[in-house]
């Protein structure tokens, strides 16, 4: 059984193997002993994938005993200028000049590529027309005028529709017609009220749920087409509210529904991933995490599904979301408890009487800490304090030049805030006798604050609410402030 398994394992990847085997050739007239490029997308972008010198004909053959496989390529020459084309035939034939390349293109064999050029020209052609109504439309002003060039757009966009949808029809099975229902916006997902008019949210709900009917989540040939690529960021970036439980939501949904451990699953765990780990918006950091709990780094003893990645660099991906699942926006923060400028008297910012707390972490070294803090200090007394806002503002001070430096500030700068801190002697006494400390007035966490906290820069901010959630990070105070009053505001008792 197991040498009949292995066998038919090794046949289909060979007629796999056979199935890439191509013959891809190019005349274009004014390439002689030119290098030419062969690229291929992968999502939405261009990599170069091989190479061929042109006979003295300017004639191009790329027949790469790896093969290619079916995607959109495109032939790069001197200059830099390229056409695109399809690869799902085992032999392409095509031929131009450099003098127009795209607009002396021709097919010479590829029923693919016929289709495929004859699309695209159609659609150049249409949008010529849609811009010509479009310049039309701002510049008129009569309402009648308006309304006739609305409905031109109209009718021309239901052109363009019944020209995929007969395209898609007369070429089943072919890359070609894939790609354009692909790209193609699912019908009949407006929803109507009794009365007749348009209800937008069920609409919306109608087309999140119909996205992706025009696509097949199992088809690998996906990954090697930029509308794909384009129509997943829009799914998971824009359609998909940015919400990080939502997102997590439709994301899971979305990969369990491609191939598991393929290479399409492979892109959707990494885009996501990717995309998240890198956001700049306060808050996503959560679907980061839970990308890396849930594919890469799951506990309990499972094994991760991200079975690509090296170990040291899935090593740093799972400690990284270790850092951050604590301090994503609605955990409960950890204690922190340093001492005040006396080192004598411990101070805990879960025991902070307002009902908010700011928390600030600096350095009194950091040029723009020293820069932020008195500004922020104003604002905090004309803005947050009145909104019964405290500070509890953490500094580096583990060495003589630090501390005094630190009291320093403090005191120019007037600054009648909560002042704690990794202090100089405490720091000294803990690396090797901590137990003098924990747990009677502290705690290993608060002693390890940066990696606590991730403070791998200075300032850090972090707003936590009266239950000592968190509820923001790097805002600044107006944003502080107004985030505030909301959730004051939704506190209220309902009349």
């Amino acid at each position: 059984m197991r040498t009949k398994l292995t066998l038919a394992l090794l046949a289909a990847a060979a007629l796999t193997h056979a199935q890439d085997k191509r013959r891809l050739q190019f005349t274009i007239e004014g390439t002689a002993k030119d290098t030419i490029y062969l690229a291929n997308y992968f999502g939405n972008k261009l990599y170069y994938t091989d190479t061929a010198v042109a006979n003295a004909k300017g004639v191009t053959v790329f027949n790469r005993a790896a093969g290619y496989k079916p995607g959109v390529y495109a032939v790069v020459i001197p200059g830099p200028k390229y056409f695109e084309f399809l690869v799902n035939e085992p032999v392409v034939e095509m031929k131009s000049d450099t003098a127009a390349l795209n607009e002396h293109l021709a097919v010479q064999q590829s029923v693919e590529n016929k289709v495929f050029q004859g699309y695209i020209h159609y659609l150049a052609d249409k949008k010529k027309e849609a811009d010509a109504i479009r310049a039309k439309l701002e510049e008129a002003k009569d309402p009648a005028a308006k309304a006739g060039l609305k409905e031109q757009l109209r009718k021309l966009d239901t052109l363009m529709i019944n020209y995929q949808k007969d395209l898609v029809a007369k070429n089943p099975n072919t890359l070609a017609a894939y790609i354009v229902k692909i790209s193609m916006t699912p019908a009949n997902t407006d929803v109507y009220k009794a009365d007749g008019k348009l209800d937008s949210a069920a609409s919306y709900y109608s087309y999140r749920a119909h996205y992706w009917d025009n696509t097949d989540l199992k088809d690998p040939r996906n990954l090697r087409i930029p509308v794909f690529q384009n129509r997943f960021d829009e799914y998971i970036g824009k359609v998909i509210p940015q919400v990080p439980d939502t997102i997590d939501k439709y994301a899971d949904d979305l990969i369990r529904r491609m191939d598991d451990h393929g290479d399409l699953f492979k892109f959707a765990v990494n885009g996501i991933t990717y995309k998240y780990e890198t956001s700049d918006v306060m808050g996503m950091d959560a679907v980061f995490v839970h990308m890396a709990e849930t594919y890469y780094c799951p506990k309990d003893g499972r094994k991760g599904r991200a079975d690509w990645m090296a170990a040291d660099k899935l090593d740093k991906l799972c400690e990284r979301a270790r850092k951050l699942a604590p301090l994503v926006i609605g955990a409960k923060a950890k204690d922190i408890i340093l001492t005040d400028t006396t080192e004598s008297k411990w101070v805990s910012m879960y025991k902070m009487p307002e009902k908010y707390v700011l928390i600030i972490f600096w350095d009194p070294h950091c040029g723009h800490c020293k820069k932020t803090l008195p500004t922020i200090h104003t604002d905090w007394e004309t803005k947050l304090k009145p909104l019964d806002v405290g500070v509890y503002a953490v500094a580096k001070a583990t060495d003589s030049t630090l501390f005094n430096d630190w009291k320093a500030f403090i005191r120019e700068n007037h600054l009648e805030w909560t002042n704690a801190g990794l202090t100089w002697h405490v720091y000294k006494e803990a690396k090797t006798a901590s137990w003098k400390f924990i747990p009677e007035h502290t705690t290993i966490e608060s002693l390890n604050y940066a990696d606590t906290w991730d403070v791998y820069s200075t300032p850090r901010f972090f707003l936590v609410d009266k239950d000592r959630k968190i509820i923001a990070k790097q805002l600044d105070v107006d944003q502080m402030v107004e985030l505030i009053k909301a959730l004051n505001k939704r506190d209220l008792p309902k009349e």
